[in-house]
């Protein structure tokens, strides 16, 4: 049986590819900065063995079928910035879950959305998903701005059972998905 191939992507400031070993220094500095593992709902590592386990996660994810993470990259900076996930239904519905973190150096300059919107096309376009959804802590105002931004429509709040906290739920259709991302060239 052939291996699946790992899917790069591309856009015009970023590379999103397949993460490797090299990644997990820059996974663990990432993770280990309180105010952004707060933000994306994670509980902080003790150490770098921590993040080993996240690189075998994220490759056995994908081997099974579960999820692709991909390692953003831009160009001239030597560390992956970020992360951004699809992880997809058990139910067996042409549905996934988004979720990405960038290291805060990185925040406020749009590289979220330009990465959330090429996982978005590949989704919709190549994988043919019915859906995508995506939760975010209700003080997580970027990655709120985000979903909004690309389209994604508020499902329901709800109080995130492992930690008590005020989180939304946000759902994005193939064909609204689309038609907007069409637009966003």
């Amino acid at each position: 049986m052939e291996a699946v191939r790992f899917p790069k992507l591309t856009t015009p400031r970023l590379l999103l590819r397949e993460p490797s070993k090299r990644d997990v220094p820059a996974w663990f500095a990432r993770a280990t900065d309180v105010e952004s593992a707060s933000l994306a709902g994670d509980p902080v590592p003790e150490d770098m063995r921590a993040g080993e386990r996240w690189f075998a996660r994220s490759r056995r994810r994908f081997a099974d079928g579960e999820a692709i993470q991909w390692s953003m990259d831009q160009p001239g900076v030597s560390d992956a910035i970020g992360t951004i996930t699809l992880s997809f239904s058990a139910t067996g519905a042409k549905a996934a879950a988004l979720g990405f973190v960038l290291a805060r150096a990185h925040w406020g300059c749009g590289l979220g959305s330009e990465a959330v919107r090429e996982v978005l096309r590949y989704a919709f376009e190549t994988l043919r998903l019915e859906q995508v959804t995506a939760e975010a802590a209700a003080r997580n105002l970027a990655s709120l701005r985000i979903l909004a931004k690309v389209g994604f429509k508020h499902m329901e709040s709800f109080i995130d059972a492992s930690d008590d906290e005020p989180c939304q739920r946000f759902v994005l259709d193939a064909g609204i998905g689309l038609r907007l991302l069409a637009g966003a060239d």
